[in-house]
């Protein structure tokens, strides 16, 4: 099956092309914003979050190592190791206080010697100081006491955290030695640092990280091992946890960080303010390019079909396409102007050869409308013969004599050479009229040829119409009336012709209104002593519903009466004097309006009152 020609216009087309573009675009840019850039965001927010968690973990790691670096200033030193042997009573007084702790921000300070043996201890909750019982981790039958009071070699300390029956503890043990690290080992330094609130609340300050902590654990509590994070995502906030051992090495402490969603919100942010961004940039650019292509494309194709329309319809290929560009399309509508001017110049070659063939009468017919050329053109050579003799009336050369003759007087010279500068003015002026009288004579002579040249070659041919302005046939169809009557005869063409166009035969029109014209004009001369008039009118009429152009010739010259008019374009008929014509005229100007399309009818008010011809001819486009 064939493929059916889609009936949308090229505007509509590329409208919709452009509009399927940018949602294509905009649905692409949502795809890889929501696959690609939003999934980066929530990595990023995660990543955030996983960090968080680890610098809970690395603060409070390094709460331990700080607690350890301390156990390991106070451990290996002289003075707490001839303490614990007894031999510095004094060390008790000047360094064991609570101040000490308090200036050390210690919780827990204990002093042990060999054999688990209890030198000192001082425990502070609250700052409030507590027995050491209470902690319920320094008992021998305590796992946690071996690992804080017996250290067997140098290289054995305890830290980490802790459970006691206080709270949990950060704590740290070394074992006592000297200053240079040399034993044997006197027995263990212990210090410790409660894991409350207060610290907790410092290692938010520090962190800049919303951190909880929980202690103790049951077996539906761990999901993870030490160690590992688990993270869970709510709408607004990420959650990450993780298991901190204890010094036995059992998960004991749960660090929990809360990380608000800001990076995911902003991320989403962007996200919409991206799409948002692309979609207003790509309506832009769409708008951008469709109103490109509207000015650079669609429109002149427009204003191109339009121009062609206006040729098809109207008939006049002498149309032309102003402010062409040069671009493709501008030399596109050149090449169509040059064609339908070719064209044009064709038709008017050949319209300027046809001629309409007459009936039965043709050949009468023809040599009437001779006759009627012929008329004027030979009152003109009649009037030129008159012109070439006003040299014979003039006396130029016996005034150039006289000039010549060296004893004539000064005023009579002058008088000569005014006589000559007069005659050469009356010969320019009659040379002039001559001129005038001869192109008069050229242009009937030109018709009378186009006339047999129409008869000749195209006797059995209908005419070729082409469009034509009424106001320039007129003006060629006048020269019919003598030029000597002229300025007796009051000829009236308004304004407004030209705006009218018709569909007609050129040379067939003329050779009408020729007739007309001619027949006013004879027979104003029948009426004694009238002043001629010849008016002209056309206007638009609708015939049929089809438009025309209606040409009225009207004269106030002696008219007819009524039953005249019902005869007048019968063959033969003719209200002049016997040998003035033969009746041929109206009747072949009936025929050839005929043959264009048109009518013809005449009226007169009665003898003496002059008469109105009507010519309705096919209006052109704008006609």
């Amino acid at each position: 099956m064939p493929d059916q020609p889609t009936s949308l216009p090229l505007q509509t087309k590329v409208s919709l092309t452009l509009l399927v573009l940018i949602g294509l675009f905009i649905a692409a840019s949502y795809v890889i914003l929501g696959l690609v850039i939003a999934p980066a965001f929530d990595d990023l927010e995660m990543s955030a979050a996983r960090s968080d968690l680890k610098r809970g973990e690395m603060a409070l790691q390094t709460d331990l190592d700080n607690l350890e670096a301390l156990t390991a200033d106070w451990a290996p030193w002289d003075d707490i190791y001839s303490y614990v042997l007894g031999a510095s009573p004094g060390f008790e007084r000047s360094n064991l206080a609570r101040v000490t702790l308090e200036n050390l921000s210690l919780d827990l300070l204990v002093i042990f010697g060999n054999s688990d043996r209890l030198m000192w201890g001082q425990v502070l909750i609250d700052g409030k100081e507590r027995n050491l019982n209470e902690l319920g981790i320094l008992s021998p039958d305590n796992p946690a006491g071996s690992l804080l009071t017996s250290h067997r070699s140098a290289d054995n300390p305890t830290a980490g955290i802790i459970a006691t029956n206080l709270g949990p503890m950060l704590i740290s043990s070394r074992p006592i030695l000297k200053t240079d690290n040399s034993g044997p080992v006197a027995g263990a330094l212990i210090m410790g640092q409660f894991l409350n609130d207060a610290r907790l609340a410092r290692l938010r300050e520090r962190t800049e990280v919303d951190l909880f902590w929980s202690f103790g654990a049951t077996d539906d509590s761990l999901p993870l091992a030490a160690g590992d994070i688990e993270f869970s995502t709510r709408e607004s906030l990420i959650s990450g946890q993780m298991w901190l051992e204890d010094i036995h090495g059992a998960p004991y402490l749960l660090l929990q960080s809360s990380t608000p969603r800001s990076i995911s919100s902003l991320g989403n942010h962007t996200v919409d303010v991206a799409l948002l961004f692309l979609g207003i940039a790509g309506l832009i650019v769409t708008g951008i390019v469709w109103i490109m292509l509207r000015m650079t494309i669609l429109k002149p194709i427009d204003r191109l079909g339009k121009h062609m329309r206006n040729v098809r319809q109207s008939g006049d290929l002498s149309q032309r396409m102003d402010k062409l560009s040069y671009d493709e399309i501008g030399r596109l509508a050149r090449q169509f102007d040059d064609l339908t001017g070719a064209v044009h110049e064709a038709r008017q070659a050949l319209l300027d050869q046809s001629f309409k063939a007459g009936k039965a009468d043709t050949a009468a017919e023809v040599l009437h409308n001779i006759r009627n050329a012929m008329t004027p053109m030979i009152n003109g050579l009649e009037r030129l013969r008159r012109a070439f003799k006003v040299t014979e009336s003039l006396r130029v050369e016996d005034a150039t004599s006289q000039l010549a003759d060296p004893e004539c007087p000064p005023d009579r010279k002058d008088k000569l050479l005014e006589y000559i500068n007069a005659s050469f003015k009356h010969v320019a002026r009659v040379g002039d009229d001559a001129t005038e009288d001869l192109k008069i004579a050229t242009s009937q002579a030109r018709q009378i040829e186009g006339i047999l040249t129409d008869q000749e070659k195209f006797a059995n041919v209908a005419p070729v119409s082409e469009i034509l302005k009424v106001e320039e046939v007129l003006g060629e169809a006048v020269h019919v009336i003598p030029k000597e009557a002229q300025p007796e005869i009051g000829l009236k063409i308004p304004g407004d012709l030209s705006a009218m166009t018709v569909k007609a035969h050129r040379i067939g029109l003329l050779q009408v209104l020729g007739n007309l014209i001619l027949n006013a004009y004879e027979s104003i001369q029948r009426c004694k002593g009238a002043e001629g008039r010849i008016h002209f009118e056309a206007e638009l009429e609708m015939l049929a519903d089809e438009p025309m152009v209606r040409l009225t010739v009207r004269d106030n010259g002696s008219g007819f009466n009524e039953s005249t008019s019902k005869m007048i374009f019968q063959r033969g008929f003719t209200s002049k004097t016997k040998g003035e014509s033969t009746g041929l005229g109206l009747h072949w100007c009936a025929n050839a309006i005929a043959g264009m399309g048109g009518r013809i009818r005449a009226e007169s008010p009665g003898l003496g009152q002059g008469a109105e011809f009507h010519v309705l001819l096919p209006a052109a486009q704008g006609g």
